[in-house]
């Protein structure tokens, strides 16, 4: 077998495809003294334009990627890692924990807890950034799972991000994957006393504007007495600046669903199910209190017409239809 000649050193740069130049005239190097006994084998060219070796392995969510959540709550985002082909073997898988605020410099940290594999339990992910072996079993799956609290002080938009990348000891492009929380509004229940509800929205709308990122919005429901609804970032946030304010009688425990607070969104028509000859009861104006009977419905107006049971000379008295409550239906036809 001839012996290849040694290769001649090229000059740095980096190599484009092009049309083919004359050569240049280069002027021949004096061998060395004393040539080695072994002429080194040539380096293979790296190939142009080859992509890169397919991934070994993978890893995909559980359930969300990307999930909306509310301060002080705690939620789970999980993944499984596996190989390809169901080979299985060793693996190198780096967690990497990031935060981004809408406000750099002012987010508070999410806690984030997680189950290494070959491990039962939870612990706190201090570092922003590790690196563990685990090992793949065969047509199997290694399950990991991130326990994160959004803290009390977080701000609409902030964001944490648990990156995972894992690589096979076969080589590969590593498989990665990001699981990310991000901070939404909720949107809260106030007690309030009776009548009182538009005086404690307003007295918190007007804290409100001093603290912006504490309190977005209010709803005074019309068809609901007692009760104001505020769209806020956290529960202690709104519970702070309702201290003090009168005729606030405070939170209810836990958030309120859009799809609860719809129907009050919703115009409603305040006469439905009041019936002529019905017993009402005057809940609003000047003969707040009395009992009196339904004489007319005017469905157009909302309006109820009524007689009181107690008055010496029957005298019609037309109220609005919001401004009765039902004591007992009678005999007689619906207004039209």
């Amino acid at each position: 077998m001839a012996e290849v000649p040694p290769r001649e050193e090229e000059d740095e740069g980096i190599g484009l495809l092009g049309p083919e130049e004359p050569a240049a005239v280069t002027v021949p190097r004096p061998a060395p003294a004393t040539p080695p006994a072994t002429p080194p084998a040539p380096t293979p060219a790296s190939p142009i334009g080859r992509p890169g070796a397919p991934t070994q392995l993978t890893i995909k969510a559980a359930d969300d990627t990307v999930r909306p959540v509310t301060a002080g709550t705690v939620t789970t985002l999980s993944a499984v890692l596996s190989s390809a082909k169901g080979e299985g073997g060793p693996a190198e898988l780096t967690v990497e924990v990031g935060y981004t605020s809408t406000y750099p410099g002012e987010g508070a940290e999410w806690p984030v807890r997680w189950v290494p594999p070959g491990r039962r339990t939870a612990v706190e992910l201090f570092a922003r950034r590790q690196t563990i072996e685990v090992e793949i079993p065969a047509n199997g799956g290694v399950p990991l799972s991130f326990e994160i609290t959004a803290p009390v002080g977080v701000r609409y938009g902030d964001r944490l991000e648990v990156r995972l990348s894992a690589k096979g000891e076969s080589g590969g492009a590593p498989a990665k994957l990001t699981l990310a929380c991000v901070a939404r509004q909720s949107l809260l229940a106030i007690k309030t006393s009776r009548g009182y509800e538009r005086e404690v929205a307003d007295t918190l709308l007007a804290r409100a504007e001093e603290k912006p990122d504490v309190v977005f919005a209010m709803l005074v429901p019309s068809a609901l007495r007692g009760y104001v609804f505020a769209e806020g970032m956290s529960f202690e946030g709104v519970h702070e600046m309702l201290k003090g304010i009168r005729k606030a009688r405070g939170l209810v425990a836990g958030e309120t669903t859009l799809k609860e607070v719809e129907p009050l969104l919703v115009p409603q028509i305040t006469v439905e199910g009041f019936v002529e000859g019905a017993i009402v009861e005057l809940i609003s104006g000047p003969f707040k209190g009395e009992k009196a009977r339904v004489k007319k419905i005017d469905q157009a107006k909302e309006e109820i017409t009524v007689e009181l049971i107690e008055a010496v000379v029957p005298i019609p008295v037309t109220v609005r239809g919001d401004h009765v409550r039902m004591l007992e239906k009678g005999g007689g036809k619906s207004g039209g």
